[in-house]
């Protein structure tokens, strides 16, 4: 199953809950304590969203498009991966599973971002397992999501629901993606999720929302919250969600316009880092502001001074000096 969970689940006893400690019952697994789902919470899973909060969300992905913070651009790592396209549309890939608490913050990042390429609806209500760390965040599923847009196609797979009984199951291509990329040495681990592929150039270093960023609040308070500028939840997570969409845009020729030319967006654009085939040799595109250092330190600030020393006698400009070939 594809997970990114350990046994610290059973370990962190004394971990909050996400809502109301006085609302919580409890539960006991291998003797430990853990919160269980408060009733009034649970009758609302599976459930469609509410018109506000997705008026909410909107409201929030606009407003961070003017948010100029710069994003760290090893946030997104690039890959030379198969085109995800349909219709000619670039692709993304979001895997994951309803009680993944990773998960459960990833998916207020992917909404964010697919809001300003599209519509989404057909989202329920969710909560993260009741007895895994970060019990009970509040997120949605995409099990039932669909996406309308002229620029980019969405693809889902949540593998299993909140009991971790198995849910969507991954197409032939899905699965071939999914067992060359998220697996080392592009993730630390066979199959974790949350795993999001942007049509074979860019997959998520990093989580776009962390689930303790979430700690305490229901679905509309995180959605209120991610459209208030001046909280820490908005100014953490804008960053990293415009690099994703500066991704997106790369990739569908920089459309819609008002998107990609945003104050938040166009910056980050300019730290991408591409992967492409040229005949046999694998080229590293790096983003314009390394672009004038001479190749030692070119490949240092690509790479780091470690994997540098160990590869900088295979990486070489082209040339015309636009890119770094690896032989």
């Amino acid at each position: 199953m594809f997970r990114l969970i350990t046994i610290a689940a059973f370990l962190t006893t004394a971990a909050a809950v996400a809502f109301a400690p006085a609302a919580q019952a409890q539960f006991n697994i291998y003797g430990l304590s853990a919160p269980k789902t408060p009733v009034a919470l649970a009758e609302k899973l599976n459930t469609p969203v509410a018109p506000e909060l997705l008026t909410t969300l909107a409201r929030a992905s606009h407003l961070g498009l003017d948010f100029r913070a710069k994003p760290d651009a090893t946030d997104l790592k690039a890959i030379p991966g198969s085109r995800l396209t349909t219709d000619g549309k670039p692709g993304l890939l979001y895997v994951g599973a309803d009680f993944c608490p990773y998960c459960a913050g990833e998916r207020w990042g992917v909404m964010l971002t697919l809001l300003r390429f599209g519509k989404l609806s057909g989202l329920g209500y969710m909560l993260s397992a009741a007895n895994d760390v970060y019990p009970n965040t509040a997120t949605v599923t995409f099990q039932h999501a669909s996406y309308q847009s002229p620029y980019l196609d969405f693809q889902v797979v949540e593998t299993a629901d909140r009991a971790e009984q198995p849910l969507m199951t991954p197409n032939t291509s899905q699965m071939k993606i999914m067992s060359t990329f998220d697996a080392p040495p592009y993730t630390s681990f066979v199959e974790s999720i949350p795993f999001v592929y942007l049509d074979g150039k860019y997959e998520l270093a990093r989580l776009l929302v962390m689930p303790d960023q979430l700690k305490d609040k229901n679905w509309q308070q995180i959605a209120n919250t991610l459209a208030d500028p001046k909280s820490a939840l908005f100014q953490s997570v804008m960053p990293r969600v415009n690099l994703l969409t500066a991704a997106i845009c790369h990739r569908d020729g920089g459309k819609p316009v008002d998107v990609c030319t945003a104050p938040g967006v166009a910056p980050a654009q300019e730290d991408a880092v591409t992967l492409e085939w040229r005949g046999r040799d694998l080229a590293i595109i790096p983003p314009a502001a390394l672009a004038t250092l001479d190749e030692p330190a070119l490949t240092r600030a690509l790479l780091g001074p470690p994997a540098a020393q160990r590869l900088g006698g295979r990486l070489h400009r082209d040339r015309r000096n636009h890119f770094l070939r690896f032989q």
